[in-house]
């Protein structure tokens, strides 16, 4: 029961901890993982040629084949719906920020929409950079990465030499 206790109460604090803006986040995370499992799962049936023996996990390979056909049948929906709560989302704020300018809470829960079609569009760039990338797509990330960490190597040291 101690055991039992002592993760409960650790679960609770995590989650407690989680909010509108960390979920989104961790959304993109979890995103991230599922692509890039997928993607060294292609990448090992291709080096392999599929001679290791999947059907133990046949279940959970059509559950994730039906994931990817979702979001490939739904894209489009996905998209859209992005771009329209991106200018919903201007219209809310411009709305709660003259009517409601004394309102805190108001004002502060009307950019929520902003940031979720921002992170929704980041979201849609991940799947489809695993959608062109395939197999390769853990490699393609390191890569992007990779570059991303040099140039702000680079301008960092550029900056320094101004200050």
């Amino acid at each position: 029961m101690g055991v039992f206790t002592v993760l409960t109460d650790y679960i609770k604090n995590t989650f407690s901890k989680l909010n509108q803006y960390i979920i989104l986040q961790l959304l993109w995370v979890i995103a991230i993982y599922y692509f890039v499992l997928n993607s060294l799962l292609d990448f090992i049936s291709i080096i392999d040629g599929m001679t290791f023996n999947i059907t133990s996990i046949n279940g959970i390979l059509e559950y994730n084949q039906s994931i990817l056909d979702f979001l490939q049948k739904y894209e489009i929906i996905w998209i859209g719906l992005t771009i329209l709560l991106f200018f919903a989302s201007i219209i809310v704020i411009l709305v709660t920020h003259t009517l409601f300018e004394n309102y805190m809470f108001i004002r502060s829960c009307s950019k929520y929409g902003g940031e979720l079609s921002v992170w929704s569009l980041i979201i849609y760039g991940t799947y489809k950079l695993y959608i062109f990338a395939g197999s390769y797509y853990g490699i393609v990330l390191f890569a992007i990465s990779a570059v991303a960490h040099w140039v702000k190597e680079k301008k960092s040291n550029l900056l320094s030499r101004f200050y």
